[in-house]
């Protein structure tokens, strides 16, 4: 058990992974655990309490504590969560590619595999220009224009106190997500505000998040938004000087125009009926086992 515990806390610590990334991760640790014939509750436990804001470490979680059979189960939700991607980018894609063929202009923030993996595949079908903010204080948006470039679609990097300006020649606003609650949705700081800007302006505002990264009401209520480190932000404030350093926000998804998934692209209001598809899929009992 001291080797899962070890490993649970390098996820912990891993303040630059996207969701889809942690999860890579946290299914490789369940699927050695489950071979181990370690208990599991208490390694599923213990991965919430490390990356309590990530919708997709809660499901996996009670996906791993929900049979007398976890190893077909947990296949069987690697194998949906691995088809995902792939399948939400070709609904972008197709979405993006129906407004017309010229050059599109999108704006995101910090880094998400699912983002860039959309941001790839809507380049393949038509001219692209993506603004990105610096992300700070762990810079994620730093790797997201480095891959864009290196992609070959063009880049535009902004500090996150101006990425707004960016709105301005935008078609819309693109946001990652490491949850989607019935009435918002988590992402790194600085989305409320970037989404709320968009809205002033007019400039449609798309969450991409695949099936995984929708939670019942359950365990909506039991996300946590996470804090960093003061010192990453001031590393030495003078006396009377309180410094916060919060990761994540929810954002309200009334400020949102859709959610492209990989199920197609859903109004922000039908975030309510997936909720209640999953919460009768993961009785309340479970839930607090974790």
């Amino acid at each position: 058990m001291a080797s899962f515990e070890a490993r649970i806390a390098l996820l912990a610590s891993d303040r630059e992974s996207g969701a889809s990334e942690i999860l890579d991760e946290l299914l490789g640790v369940f699927r050695d655990a489950v071979a181990a014939g370690v208990p599991l509750l208490p390694v599923a436990r213990a991965a919430c309490r490390a990356q309590p804001s990530m919708a997709s470490v809660w499901n996996a979680a009670l996906e791993v504590v929900a049979s007398d059979r976890p190893a077909e189960r947990l296949e069987a939700f690697a194998a949906r969560v691995g088809r995902a991607p792939d399948a939400l980018a070709r609904v972008a894609a197709g979405y993006f590619q129906a407004d017309g063929s010229g050059p599109l202009r999108l704006v995101t923030i910090s880094f998400s595999r699912t983002v860039m993996t959309v941001l790839e595949r809507i380049a393949a079908t038509r001219p692209l220009r993506v603004s990105c903010s610096e992300s700070r204080p762990a810079l994620e948006g730093r790797r997201l224009a480095s891959r864009l470039a290196a992609a070959g679609i063009a880049v535009t990097y902004f500090s996150d106190a101006a990425i707004s300006q960016a709105l301005g020649a935008a078609d819309a606003v693109v946001f990652g997500a490491d949850a989607v609650a019935p009435e918002w949705f988590l992402n790194k700081s600085g989305t409320r505000m970037l989404a709320a800007a968009a809205g002033q302006q007019g400039v449609p505002v798309h969450v991409v998040a695949t099936r995984d990264k929708f939670v019942s009401h359950a365990v909506g209520a039991r996300l946590v938004m996470r804090e960093g480190a003061a010192r990453e932000i001031w590393e030495s404030p003078p006396a009377g000087v309180i410094v916060r350093n919060p990761y994540f926000e929810s954002t309200p998804l009334e400020l949102v125009t859709s959610l492209i998934t990989d199920m197609g692209v859903l109004g922000a209001g039908l975030a309510m009926d997936v909720s209640d598809a999953i919460s009768r899929e993961q009785p309340p009992d479970l839930i607090d086992k974790l």
